[in-house]
């Protein structure tokens, strides 16, 4: 990283100053209390993304509606009997030279279909939800905010007016291009004359809604135009939430490259006189090449400061093998948009829950000898804990590396971010002086006893789940996890047998290296991609049917033989299925007795990873590690 990138120098947006140009984003946090007020756990929650280095973070979903919403727990900027409460917010913010703002989003309208909104509101509704904006934005003004961020993206709110594609109003609302900004413009005007300049004002956009009759870029850049007057700072993303097909453009997902809106915020920073911002799977090292390139003025990002809240300060500390990286999995989106469930992230086991960790970062009471057996993810977060809490760690791992089966699971081009973090967490590892790493060594009862522990933790994995075919013990029968090794002598022809996110993962691989590939399960072809994020998994779909992927479902493998490949339809009809391999992706297994060799050493033994009830995902892993790390 180069610390004398413009990244790192101030800004001045409006008469506000930022300290660097790098945003947290908005994004729900699930964290709100249920009437929408601040509690311990978003105080916590802010307080690290606060003194993380960043020049402003903005509050995701905040919602303008006076009526309230329905319950759900995000920020209610609408009402003023919370103003004292978010002011807590903002002076924590300020105490680390953090501006602050709030993203404004209509809740109601948005739980509406787009054409009830634009074709049905009267002129007065259209008003009253105006003021709500203006409203809203006052008392954030009141609240000690900095500024507040007009949702003008994705369907939301204004662009529901502007889109021609919804828009079908015959009055002064609809139709021409002048009629189709009038919203915005009312609403921006409105704001300015309740809050002067006391306030700054965010606008994000959609460049293009990607749908046939949608908005598209040209015109999008004349409404930037005629609202860059009202405002401080542009922020430039893409696409539609209505859209399932979209998600992945806005939430990139790791099969996706970073930084995908980059050129069409380069085209509006050239037309427009505002500063703007770009947001879209941008890391550090690329915000700091698309701002000394002068694309785009401001970088906007959520998941970096998601995994890492201090990425930034160590980023100016020259610390940057210390950031902690995304995988982009979107487990945090998740958990938070589609489930409405409170902040989780796969790599941060401490997200979200930074208030049941009051003891996080201390040392223990007193400092016991732990011996860890295995070397994979779960493992891996435990030592580093227990390590941070004053305890000795031994760590037994039979291979040669560490990793466990994450390390077969970075092999692909397309999983560079959970490469990215395999390397932070063994390196992590690796150079804590009081973490006594052994390679190449099987643990065994003897071994572990000789150690003298005062606690053992066993994380020793599971086993591939292989049904006994025919075939089986050929290389017509391969495990997933051994394909990747040698794709070569796999051959031209490719059946996956398993369509869990593992199987398609596979699957997109076989195929970007020019192999016909068929992936066959008994589930319906809706439910393919399971452990995979919803928008994930839509976007490693749209990359198989751009390679001719194809999918066999309601169908059971019967045998697998030198031949071909036995499946039986829902009908019980037999065919033949001719390939040269079937890769096998059946998930893996616990295996209880494996773990009988290591039980009654310690009283204090622990069961974390995939032998244990709570195996199965990175997120999984890392957190039953950090969990009983924080036991001891």
């Amino acid at each position: 990283m180069n610390p004398d990138s413009l990244l790192y120098k101030p800004i001045k947006l409006g008469k506000f100053t930022l300290k660097n140009r790098f945003e947290v984003a908005p994004y729900g946090s699930g964290l709100h209390e249920r009437d929408c007020s601040v509690g311990t756990k978003m105080y916590a929650h802010m307080k690290n993304i606060a003194r993380g280095g960043a020049a402003m973070a903005t509050i995701g979903s905040g919602n303008i509606n006076r009526n309230g919403t329905g319950g759900v727990p995000v920020a209610l900027p609408a009402n003023p009997m919370l103003i004292g409460n978010y002011m807590n917010v903002s002076e924590l913010m300020h105490q680390f030279d953090c501006r602050i703002s709030m993203q404004l989003f209509p809740g109601v309208e948005m739980m509406m279909p787009t054409e009830e909104v634009t074709s049905t509101y009267t002129k007065d509704q259209i008003r009253d939800w105006e003021d709500d904006y203006a409203n809203a934005a006052y008392n954030m003004m009141v609240a000690g905010f900095d500024f507040i961020m007009i949702h003008g993206a994705h369907g939301n709110g204004p662009s529901m007016f502007f889109s021609p594609r919804f828009n079908h109003r015959t009055d002064e609302y609809g139709g021409s291009f002048e009629n189709r900004t009038r919203f915005a413009l009312e609403t921006l005007d409105k704001i300015r004359d309740k809050c002067g300049d006391g306030i700054g004002i965010e606008y994000r956009l959609s460049a293009e809604e990607m749908v046939d009759g949608g908005a598209e870029l040209e015109e999008t850049i004349e409404f930037a135009k005629a609202i860059q007057d009202r405002i401080d700072l542009l922020h430039i993303s893409r696409g539609l939430l209505e859209e399932d097909s979209q998600l992945p453009f806005m939430f990139t997902p790791t099969y996706f490259p970073r930084g995908i809106n980059v050129e069409y915020a380069a085209k509006f920073k050239q037309a427009l006189d505002v500063p703007v911002a770009v947001v879209g799977g941008a890391n550090l090292e690329l915000a700091e090449q698309i701002v000394d390139e002068g694309k785009v003025d401001v970088v906007a990002a959520a998941r970096n400061f998601i995994a890492d809240p201090a990425c930034m300060t160590k980023a100016i500390r020259g610390q940057e093998d210390q950031i902690r990286p995304c995988i982009r999995c979107n487990t945090c989106i998740n958990q938070t948009h589609a489930k409405l469930w409170d902040l989780r992230c796969s790599v941060n086991p401490l997200l979200g829950r930074e208030v049941y960790y009051p003891t996080y970062g201390m040392p223990a009471a007193k400092s016991k000898k732990v011996v860890l057996i295995g070397g994979g993810p779960a493992n891996l977060q435990f030592a580093r804990t227990a390590s941070q809490r004053g305890h000795k760690v031994v760590l037994f791992e039979r291979e040669s590396q560490l990793g466990g089966k994450l390390v077969l699971a970075t092999q692909t081009d397309f999983k560079k971010d959970l490469k990215k973090y395999l390397d932070w967490s063994v390196r992590t590892i690796s150079n804590d002086p009081i973490i006594d790493i052994r390679l190449n060594t099987t643990a065994t009862r003897e071994l572990v006893e000789a150690e003298n522990p005062d606690v053992v933790v066993i994380a020793i994995g599971g086993e591939p789940i292989i049904p006994r075919f025919t075939a089986s013990g050929t290389s017509k029968v391969v495990w997933v996890g051994n394909a990747e090794k040698n794709l070569d002598a796999l051959g031209q022809d490719v059946v996956v047998a398993g369509g869990g996110l593992t199987g398609l993962e596979a699957a997109l691989e076989f195929s970007q290296n020019g192999k016909n590939v068929t992936v066959v399960d008994m589930i319906p072809e809706s439910l393919l991609g399971k452990g995979g994020t919803p928008m994930n998994v839509i976007g490693l779909k749209q990359l198989l049917a751009k390679n001719n992927v194809k999918f066999v479902c309601d169908t059971k493998i019967v045998d697998i033989t030198e031949d071909g490949m036995t499946v039986e339809s829902k009908d019980g009809s037999q065919s033949k299925m001719d390939c040269d391999t079937v890769v096998v992706s059946f998930g893996i297994r616990k295996d209880p007795s494996k773990l009988d060799e290591f039980k009654g050493i310690v009283p204090e033994t622990y069961v974390i990873g995939d032998c244990s009830s709570v195996g199965g995902t990175v997120w999984q892993a890392t957190r039953s590690g950090f969990d009983m790390a924080m036991e001891l």
